[in-house]
């Protein structure tokens, strides 16, 4: 397999592999589980496009590969790509032989997608394990526990050792671990009867979809489940503390904005509009994690301070409107 194995720290612009399967199998599906960080979508398209040949000859998604077969895939280089990853530094939270846990800075890519192929954080981590070794001798390949959005900030996991990340991927999954965001939010936590509360269960279904309107009335609607806590009030904002006990996509953005508090910032499920003294993102920020360590074999818990940008408006407004703090 290419794609886990891959170095994602090297500048490519083609990769070449000898196909190992047992059996013969259709291209496109070989692709998707060697080449992990790509879409099937993505994959059909690069072979219709004559990015990939098998034996030297243009193919179609539905040709047989069998053992033996040269495979040889063009790729793009991308935006952004890196002089160097020696200048690049992140807060390191916690690291031992099998795991590392960094604090995840805003507008950057957890790993390539799209044309972003490069300036990634999993691009970073493989520049920054190059060379180490596991305990049974084998080369140190970082892989994601989790994912963060590009605008979202704070821990984030990633396994060293590949039982260790299973195992602990294994968690994420399977809603065993607990988290904690911080998310500055537009208006004032209410119940379901419109009355000002300090605590409220979020409990709406939701698919995936581009905004709101299309993630609520999905046709593949899945349960889900956020608690919300008001830690201060903030006159016209509030920020609040969310733990998601379902880990659908973009839950957070997509339940708070619907119960009407969106996450300032937030262009595609609120409304978008910032203040000139705000940055231009929205304000989550994944502020603990706790699961169980596989060698340890103890529970771990791991914090992240609120980034600059966000401790900074938060300061301004607790300044301005004698925000009265609740959690």
């Amino acid at each position: 397999m290419i794609g886990r194995g891959r170095d994602l720290s090297l500048i490519r612009d083609e990769l070449a592999f000898t196909v190992k399967a047992t059996s013969p199998q259709r291209l496109d599906h070989y692709l998707l589980k060697s080449l992990d960080w790509k879409s099937r979508t993505r994959i059909q398209r690069l072979i219709r496009e004559g990015y990939v040949r098998v034996n030297g000859e243009e193919s179609k998604p539905s040709r047989r590969v069998i053992h033996g077969d040269a495979v040889t895939i063009r790729l793009s280089m991308g935006v952004d790509v890196p002089t160097t990853y020696d200048a690049i530094q992140f807060e390191v939270l916690y690291e031992d032989r099998w795991i590392v846990a960094v604090n995840k800075p805003a507008g950057l890519l957890v790993h390539p997608s799209g044309r972003h192929v490069y300036n990634t954080l999993m691009n970073y981590m493989h520049h920054r394990h190059r060379g180490e070794v596991t305990e049974e001798g084998q080369p140190v390949v970082p892989r994601l526990c989790h994912r963060l959005d590009r605008d979202t900030t704070g821990v984030l996991v990633v396994g060293k050792d590949s039982n260790v990340h299973r195992l602990v991927q294994h968690q994420f999954e399977n809603r065993l671990v607990t988290k904690e965001y911080f998310a500055l939010v537009e208006g004032t936590l209410r119940d379901e009867y419109g009355k000002a509360t300090l605590r409220r269960t979020i409990d709406i279904p939701i698919g995936e979809g581009t905004s709101l309107a299309t993630c609520l009335d999905h046709t593949a609607l899945k349960p889900s489940r956020t608690d919300v806590e008001v830690v201060r009030e903030l006159s016209d904002y509030s920020l609040l503390a969310c733990r998601p006990f379902t880990g659908r996509q973009n839950q957070i953005r997509v339940h708070l904005a619907a119960i009407g508090c969106p996450i300032v910032g937030d262009q595609r499920y609120g409304k978008g509009v910032l203040r000139d003294e705000f940055p231009d993102r929205y304000l989550l920020h994944s502020r603990k994690l706790r699961f169980f360590h596989p060698r340890w074999k103890s529970s771990f818990e791991l914090g992240a301070e609120l980034p600059e940008d966000f401790r900074t408006v938060v300061e301004r407004l607790v300044t301005t409107n004698n925000g009265q703090r609740h959690a």
